[in-house]
C-alpha cells in the first residue's frame, strides 16, 4: 500500500467511523452506508498497492476493523468516459480492495467508478489532473539522505503543469513510529512528543502530517525568476528521521476531501454511499533527515 494510501485511509476510516456513529443534531445518525476510498494515480496503473476500497460503515457499539466493514464478491468497474471502456476490478487479497494492474490511468481523463452490492449501486467521477513534471536532484525511486538545515533552499523542486489554476498538494509525513520520533528543533527542553496525541493531535494529524494545498500559479520564488519551484518543504519537517514528501496535482474531490471542515465524505465525489473517489499526478520522495 502507497504512502498516500496508508495516511488518507487513517483519515477516511475516522471520518467515517465518526459520521456512522453521529448522534448530535450536527451529524448524521447512524445508517449502513457503502463507504468507498480510493484514488486513481495519472500515468500507472491500478495495481493492488492502489487498490479501491469498499466497507459498510460500523455502528459505534461495533470493534471496528477494515476486515469485519470490507465488502467482499461485489461487482465493481471502471469506464473510462469518452472511450467508453469497462474494466471490471478484481478482489485483492485483502478483503474489501477491488483492483487490475491491466489498467492504466491516462491523464486528463473522466473515469467513473461503479459498484453493485446487494441490490444497490455506488457511483463516482474523477477527472484526472494533467501531468506534473518535477525536476530535482531528489530521486524518487530510494531513500535520500538529508540534512535538514538549507534542505529546501539546497534541493529545490522545480514544477511545470499547463494549468495555472490547478491545484498542487505539498504534504510531509513522518513515518517514525512514536518511540522513535525525535523534534529537529527541540522546544522547552523537550526532544520527543510524550504521546501519540501531542504526536498527531490535531484534527488534519499534525505536527507529524502537515500539507499545503496551493496554485500552480503560485509557485513562484524570488530567488527562481521565471520559474515555478517548491523551495520550502523544510519548513514543513518537524521530526528527524524518516519521513515522506509528496508533491501532487490533485482533482477537486481530492481537494475537498483534504479541505473540508465538517463531514467530508459526503461531498467527495460519491452517489449512493460515502467516501472519497479522487485522482492525482506525481511524486513520493522518502527522507531520511538529520541534522549536520
Amino acid at each position: 500500500m502507497s504512502y498516500l494510501h496508508k495516511l488518507l485511509l487513517i483519515v477516511f476510516a475516522g471520518l467515517l467511523f465518526i459520521a456512522g456513529c453521529a448522534k448530535t443534531p450536527a451529524g448524521p445518525d447512524y445508517q449502513k452506508e457503502i463507504s468507498i476510498y480510493g484514488y486513481l494515480w495519472g500515468d500507472e496503473p491500478l495495481t493492488a498497492e492502489k487498490a479501491i476500497l469498499v466497507t459498510y460503515l460500523q455502528p459505534l457499539d461495533a470493534d471496528y476493523s477494515i476486515d469485519k466493514a470490507a465488502i467482499r464478491n461485489a461487482a465493481v468497474t471502471i469506464t473510462e468516459i469518452g472511450s467508453g471502456v469497462v474494466t471490471e476490478l478484481k478482489d485483492s487479497p485483502k478483503p474489501g480492495y477491488y483492483f487490475n494492474e491491466n489498467l492504466i490511468i491516462k491523464p486528463k481523463t473522466t473515469y467513473e467508478l461503479r459498484i453493485n452490492v446487494d441490490g444497490r449501486t455506488v457511483t463516482a467521477q474523477t477527472t484526472v489532473p494533467p501531468e506534473l513534471k518535477l525536476t530535482t536532484v531528489l530521486k524518487s525511486d530510494s531513500i535520500n539522505q538529508v540534512y535538514y538545515e538549507g534542505l529546501a533552499q539546497e534541493k529545490p523542486i522545480f514544477v511545470e503543469c499547463e494549468s495555472p489554476d490547478q491545484i498542487i498538494l505539498v504534504d510531509m509525513y513522518c513515518n517514525e513510529p512514536l518511540e522513535n520520533a525525535e523534534y529537529i528543533n527541540p522546544f522547552f527542553g523537550q526532544k520527543k512528543p510524550q504521546d501519540i496525541q501531542e504526536y498527531e493531535g490535531e484534527p488534519n494529524g499534525e505536527p507529524r502530517h502537515i500539507f499545503a494545498p496551493v496554485k500552480f500559479a503560485e509557485l513562484i520564488s524570488v530567488d527562481y525568476p521565471g520559474k515555478f519551484v517548491v523551495d520550502w518543504y523544510s519548513s514543513m519537517l518537524v521530526f528527524l528521521g524518516a519521513n515522506s514528501l509528496q508533491v501532487l496535482a490533485i482533482d477537486d474531490n481530492y481537494h475537498k476531501f483534504i479541505t473540508t471542515k465538517d463531514y467530508p465524505q459526503f461531498t467527495s465525489g460519491i452517489k449512493g454511499g460515502v467516501g472519497v473517489f479522487g485522482s492525482v499526478y506525481g511524486k513520493t520522495y522518502k527522507l531520511n533527515v538529520k541534522k549536520r
